[in-house]
């Protein structure tokens, strides 16, 4: 009789932990010469689940863990607000208005974030970090539940503005700021960036088959177990009920979800959510309550995603139509959540 073996491998690590699943077939009872994986642990304060299917026998686990494990410290060391020795929190202590040098990494992540904040029409901000700081939703500042006054959120605006601080030279990768306090947050588009970041090392490592979810966003390659396309569960925002709201067939797409429902406060019955709108320098308060968009790769998917709650359903699916996006909003309407999808969400297949 054929048997299975299991293998578990569990490392501690300075920023995360691995805990690797590992199913092999023996090959002396079986003709197969691939193997599946599961990699599960925790990193950027939430949890990462991977899965790679069909990995040819020749592509040793330990290379997979140890190119993941790279990966994820890599991403923290440039991406990270909440280390003070990454790439961008040392830009962010540079109080000058010259052209600074940034990685060839960190420069992709700003070609994104720019064309997302131009298509948004400025909803997508990677300056918000003094406001987000004021309403205790950043990595300085734990959440004190105190409402900023209004002369507060005006002078935290004056330090808002990517489209007009900000300067990127994208050919000879320099970053300059217009102003010298300016904070920049990349909590909006790093975890996208770092899902990224493996699949490209998985691709390179000949896997053809994964999905790579990083606290709920993901991005997937090739097939499941089933060999067919990747079935996604979209969270339900109203946690009381069932907890799939719609359910999505993909295959080599990110996805990406951002709701209103897991990071706020409340304050004389006034919910406070993190999401802040970029003009008001207040947390929305529109009907929609999540947002999820699927898009070629996991970074565009994260950062859509929260333009498009900053910006909500009524004027959010007129960009996603006119930038062919796949989106689908749920809104909280007369207590009901009403699901809006855009064109090319209703046409995934």
């Amino acid at each position: 009789m054929c048997k299975r073996m299991n293998f578990f491998i569990k490392k501690s690590l300075v920023t995360f932990t691995i805990l690797l699943i590992v199913s092999l077939f023996n090959s002396s009872c079986s003709n197969e010469k691939n193997y599946n994986a599961e990699i599960k642990g925790n990193t950027m304060g939430t949890f990462y689940f991977i899965e790679v299917i069909d990995v040819p026998v020749e592509i040793k686990i330990k290379k997979i863990e140890l190119e993941i494990k790279n990966s994820l410290i890599k991403v923290n060391k440039i991406l990270s607000n909440w280390d003070e020795k990454s790439e961008i929190s040392i830009i962010n202590k540079i109080d000058k208005t010259k052209a600074i040098k940034i990685s060839d990494e960190l420069n992709e992540v700003f070609k994104t974030a720019n064309e997302i904040n131009i298509k948004s029409n400025g909803f997508f901000d990677l300056t918000l970090d003094p406001i987000i700081e004021l309403w205790g939703f950043g990595y300085k500042n734990k959440q004190m539940e105190i409402i900023p006054t209004d002369e507060q959120i005006k002078k935290a605006l004056s330090l808002i503005g990517q489209k007009s601080f900000l300067k990127n030279d994208f050919a000879n990768n320099e970053l300059t700021k217009k102003i010298k306090n300016l904070k920049i947050n990349l909590s909006s588009i790093g975890k996208g960036y770092g899902i990224d970041l493996i699949g490209r090392k998985l691709d390179q490592l000949g896997i053809k088959n994964y999905i790579i979810n990083i606290g709920g966003d993901i991005l997937t390659k090739g097939y499941n177990s089933k060999k067919e396309n990747w079935v996604i569960g979209i969270e339900n925002p109203n946690l009381k009920e069932k907890l799939i709201k719609e359910i999505v067939n993909i295959t080599n797409k990110g996805l990406a979800t951002s709701g209103d429902y897991k990071n706020f406060f409340t304050k004389n019955g006034i919910k406070y959510s993190h999401i802040i709108n970029p003009k008001t320098g207040k947390p929305i308060t529109h009907s929609t309550k999540s947002v999820t968009v699927i898009h070629e790769n996991s970074m565009k998917a994260d950062g859509w995603a929260t333009a498009f709650l900053s910006i909500g359903s009524l004027e959010g699916l007129k960009i996603a139509e006119k930038e062919k996006i796949a989106v689908m909003f749920i809104d909280k309407i007369d207590n009901n959540l009403t699901k809006f999808k855009s064109t090319e969400f209703k046409n995934l297949k």
